[in-house]
């Protein structure tokens, strides 16, 4: 005798359905939406950031690299990103006071990190 379960059409389509939602829910929480985030990080940060950070994250007089080692995930964190972008960053003698970038919601800033991540090489992260 079969033991198994035979849900019928409409029982496989639940199913799948279940599965399928399920699978988008981790890859949003795991940042699988960051080539897309990314995508549009670009542009929000060239219109934002560039100017001081550079075009290619690698700096100018105005503002250090991003490509530097201290703002890799491992010493400044996604969330501290956020809060500097939020919040601004008082001066660190070498380049003056980051201002607040206003105007920006939560989605851009996520999309900026998806996109200053993915340049630095370490893929991306959704800040909590």
């Amino acid at each position: 005798m079969d033991d198994r379960v035979h849900l019928g059409r409409i029982g496989e389509l639940a199913v799948s359905a279940a599965f399928a939602a399920a699978l988008v829910a981790v890859a949003a929480a795991c940042g699988a939406d960051g080539p897309e985030a990314a995508g549009r990080g670009e542009a929000i940060y060239q219109a934002n950031c560039a100017a001081c950070h550079g075009a290619d994250l690698a700096g100018s007089q105005r503002g250090p690299s991003l490509l530097d080692p201290m703002y890799a995930p491992d010493r400044l964190t996604d969330a501290e990103i956020s809060n500097a972008i939020r919040n601004g960053v008082g001066s660190d003698g070498e380049f003056g006071d980051m201002p607040a970038a206003g105007g920006l919601d939560d989605t851009r800033i996520e999309a900026i990190i998806a996109y200053v991540r993915g340049i630095q090489g370490v893929g991306t992260a959704t800040v909590p």
